[in-house]
């Protein structure tokens, strides 16, 4: 419930958010800005928070204190919308749900990890979520015009951090108990080797924060941080693109879930994936076909063809997401499960603040052109991962 809710809070409004500084008279380069400020926000602060959720008692604490914190934030747009106040905002409450977003997810992995549950399927949930609330908020657009951004994006934080303060505990009290950084892990050798490996018994014994430094890890949740940020340019003015071409609201916020939808279904089916392919396997498949969405998307397709499109946000996005959070839970101690995340999520996000920077300067330059520059980034991200397999970092087998 609190993924289909929280989802939804976001599908609400994020999608509508350049049309709504259009409506504003707001440049696309300051609302590139605005989009980016609260990711270079998160660069420098989210392994941080990610560390202090690690040492609470229970995760559920930094959950709620990030969703009533963002309510109270917005709040602050129902008196002032000029774009400093937007900006200051903006960047502070999308400090806090990006920060948050790791920390859930780690929250989550531990749970059905131990209760033998989808990860995948509760992910799935949350995109539906986000699937009516966007569908609801194109024809309240539609019908009531941009007027009601703000009332409907406070309507939405509300929801979210009712549903957060009614969240179960994520560690029973007897299970939570805070390690050094000098402890020690046994980890088999096909999955990491270090420095401190003992090559002769076949097992390694990092650190703690062992997997953390090794390179090969660090290229692949690089490469996939790439290949995600890649959704920049779409992911600010894809709807925008979309209203200028003379596609209604509605329209457009039907495309945009088509895309969902379809993450939906690979969710929710992605362990009989996972038995056939390796995380890097499905990293691999999911830049490919980033390639072939984002250089058709420059010939501006009609309908039939954009729906089609939005289609492979399924291996874009989703494949890449389940892959790369997989990757880092069957790596890392729950100790650090938030921080490693927190890692991935950060790199993601540093790319993709400047993405972001770069597509508000090259949308009134380029239009549609812009999308070349992201089936780049998916090109980048693939030979990271490639180059990975130098590293000795074995992990050939399928997720499950």
């Amino acid at each position: 419930m609190y993924y289909a809710l929280s989802f939804g809070a976001v599908g609400l409004t994020g999608p509508f958010f350049a049309p709504w500084m259009d409506t504003l008279e707001v440049s696309p380069a300051l609302t590139g800005l605005a989009l980016s400020l609260p990711l270079f926000a998160m660069v420098v602060t989210t392994i941080y928070l990610g560390t202090l959720a690690d040492r609470l008692s229970d995760w559920r604490g930094a959950i709620i204190a990030a969703d009533w914190l963002v309510l109270l934030l917005f709040c602050w747009l129902l008196y002032r919308q000029n774009i400093v106040d937007i900006i200051v905002i903006w960047t502070l409450t999308g400090l806090l749900i990006a920060a948050k977003v790791p920390i859930a997810d780690a929250a989550t992995l531990s749970l059905t990890r131990r209760r033998g549950t989808d990860y995948s399927q509760i992910r799935a949930i949350g995109s539906v979520g986000f699937v009516l609330a966007l569908l609801l908020a194109g024809r309240v657009f539609e019908v009531a015009g941009f007027e009601w951004f703000v009332p409907v994006l406070i309507a939405g934080s509300l929801i979210r951090a009712v549903s957060a303060s009614i969240l179960p505990r994520f560690r029973a009290p007897a299970e939570f108990v805070p390690r050094s950084t000098e402890e020690r892990l046994t980890v088999p050798a096909t999955n990491l080797t270090t420095s401190t490996g003992n090559t002769a018994t076949g097992l390694t014994q990092p650190t703690v924060d062992g997997p953390l430094k090794h390179p090969g890890f660090l290229l692949v949740i690089g490469g996939s941080a790439l290949i995600g940020a890649s959704h920049a340019y779409f992911y600010t003015f894809g709807m925008l693109l979309w209203i200028e071409d003379g596609i209604s609201p509605a329209m457009t916020s039907l495309l945009w879930s088509v895309a969902v939808i379809a993450e939906i279904i690979l969710m929710w089916t992605f362990r009989g994936v996972a038995r056939k392919f390796s995380a890097r396997h499905c990293m691999f498949i999911a830049g490919s076909l980033g390639i072939v969405r984002w250089s058709l998307s420059t010939i501006e397709p009609g309908i039939v063809m954009l729906f089609v499109l939005q289609s492979l946000h399924a291996m874009s996005f989703g494949l890449l997401f389940l892959a790369t959070v997989n990757f880092i839970s069957r790596r890392v101690d729950d100790s650090i499960a938030a921080r490693a995340q927190a890692l991935s999520a950060t790199l993601t996000t540093g790319i993709l603040a400047v993405a972001l920077l770069v597509s508000g300067v090259v949308y009134s330059k380029a239009g549609a052109n812009g999308y070349w520059l992201m089936s780049a980034m998916c090109i980048a991200g693939l030979c990271f991962i490639g180059w990975s397999y130098q590293t000795q970092l074995d992990d050939d087998l399928p997720l499950s």
